[in-house]
């Protein structure tokens, strides 16, 4: 028997997937860290931690499924996408690296606002001049941390870390890179008239190629580490929410892959460059090299409804500890007691800025509405209602763009609750499928792998091989009827507060 491992290294765990060279998942594993955050809208981790959690996962995978180190041909790779550690010549980290949730860098983004035609930035990357990409961030270090600036070696990704720790090879793969800011996503290679505009040393960032480039084998300090053999090959891989939408099928136009985990990213694949003059959508690449893939990158979303769980859900933790019980589906249970539109209760989910209804640094996380009736089981389903909500913002300008949506595949681990997936059905107006794991994103990079290791042909071979749906939530009319009113009242709710937001913010400042 022959296997390849796709590794997730996401915002708050790795998760390592097993698959046979058939596709078939033979055994899974995770591992978490923390994130720290040292100041309102900061967001940084320690990039080792990944690589413990990583070996950690690895090692769970072989021990739970007995393969031996010869058997495993090929790790395919994803990670956070937008997060940033400097390294020196030896591949360490000189800092902690920010990750994809931290918006510091807005005085840097202001400033090259001022120099620059924000739509021209659009044209040439695909993407908004927003603090939450990585070249804002590498200004932020040049402009508060010099010294690091100067001694970094290379500007790594966190995908790229991970891969350079593996192989020692540096390269970033073409959904990577597209989300930098610093990418043409027509040539999809590194635009010079970008790496001037930022002032970043092109030769500091590293060779793109794409998610399928085999990388070559483990180092062998490293496969002694992670007990496999040097001849294992290591595929680049792709974003994380790259890596979802593979692992959902999202290959072909109509489909489109809701992520629900710490964020909650939203992506549709296009075989054509699409731009939304809007700039809700981006136009990332696709972890398919000959795809686009047209997304919100992402709102904070099960990262609310775990912040709910931790600050206001002690009972039902307790609970959980007590009975065996998962302390979400106790949640769940009471906020489905509560009818469509939670009495009134709205949520905007801003707890880290805005990516919808409009990209927007300064929104915070606010609950309109609420009354001596309301009890917590009506914020526990305002909070899934607000994560609908801007789902449809989203779904929304997708329709206006022509993509032709005729599907939602719900992924990761948000999408395990049959609530939550009922509401983005009655929210939305779009059937929602759930498919035969949530954990898409380490079945992509397993996908990923599949190419890399020559077990299939193909990418679409490589879905028709691993990806089935299991269920299908069609929206309810009587649901959808009450919840247009409370959709429009979401809205208005978040751009009444605009003003508010910003007032807030240089008070703050």
């Amino acid at each position: 028997m022959e296997y390849v491992i796709g590794c997730d290294v996401g915002s708050q765990a790795v998760k390592a997937i097993l698959l046979t060279a058939e596709g078939q998942r033979v055994a899974e594993c995770g591992a978490d860290y923390a994130i720290q955050y040292p100041r309102p809208t900061w967001a940084e981790q320690d990039a080792n931690d990944w690589i413990a959690a990583l070996t950690k996962a690895i090692h769970g995978l072989l021990k739970e499924s007995g393969a031996s180190p010869d058997q495993i041909r090929a790790i395919g790779l994803d990670a956070q996408v937008d997060g940033l550690v400097p390294v020196d010549a030896s591949g360490a980290p000189l800092r902690p690296a920010i990750i994809w949730m931290d918006r510091r860098a807005t005085a840097q983004v202001e400033r090259i606002r001022e120099r620059c035609d924000p739509a021209g930035v659009f044209q040439i990357s695909g993407l908004n001049l927003d603090p939450y990409h990585v070249a804002p961030k590498i200004r932020w270090v040049a402009d508060h941390q010099p010294e690091i600036f100067d001694q970094a070696h290379r500007f790594l990704l966190p995908g790229s870390f991970v891969a350079n720790w593996l192989t020692g090879q540096l390269a970033v793969d073409y959904s990577n890179a597209s989300s930098t800011l610093l990418m043409d996503v027509r040539t999809k290679e590194w635009s010079p008239e970008l790496c001037r505009l930022f002032e970043i040393p092109i030769d500091r960032l590293v060779p793109i190629h794409p998610a399928t480039a085999v990388l070559g084998g483990l180092l062998p300090d490293i496969a002694q580490t992670l007990g496999l053999s040097p001849h294992t090959r290591v595929v680049l891989g792709c974003g994380d929410e790259h890596a979802a939408c593979l692992g959902a099928g999202v290959v072909e136009p109509g489909l489109v892959c809701d992520i629900t985990g710490t964020a909650e990213p939203i992506g549709a694949a296009s075989a054509h460059l699409h731009f939304d003059e809007t700039g809700l959508v981006e136009t990332h690449c696709h972890a398919h090299p000959d795809l686009w893939l047209l997304e919100n990158p992402g709102f904070v979303s099960g990262g609310t409804y775990r912040w709910f769980r931790d600050q206001m859900g002690q009972e039902e933790v307790g609970r959980a500890a007590q009975t065996g019980a998962d302390a979400y589906e106790l949640l769940d249970q009471a906020a489905q007691t509560v009818p469509p539109g939670s009495d009134g209760l709205i949520m905007l989910p801003c707890l880290m800025g805005a990516m919808t209804p409009t990209w927007n640094p300064q929104a915070r996380g606010t609950f309109m509405g609420f009354t001596l009736t309301h009890e917590k089981r009506h914020f526990a389903r305002a909070i899934l209602e607000a994560s609908a909500y801007a789902l449809r913002d989203i779904t929304d300008r997708m329709q206006g763009m022509g993509l032709g949506l005729g599907e939602i595949r719900a992924v990761g681990g948000g999408a395990r609750s049959p609530l939550w997936r009922q509401i983005k059905a009655d929210v939305t107006g779009l059937p929602v499928t759930l498919l035969h794991t949530v954990e898409t994103t380490a079945l992509g990079a397993g996908l990923l792998a599949l190419v890399g290791a020559g077990f299939v042909g193909s990418l679409e071979e490589a879905v028709e091989l691993a990806v089935r749906v299991v269920e299908t939530r069609q929206p309810d009319p009587a649901a959808q009827a009450q919840y247009e009113s409370y959709y429009q009242l979401y809205r208005e709710t978040y751009f009444t507060l605009l003003p508010v937001f910003n007032r807030a913010a240089r008070m703050k400042a």
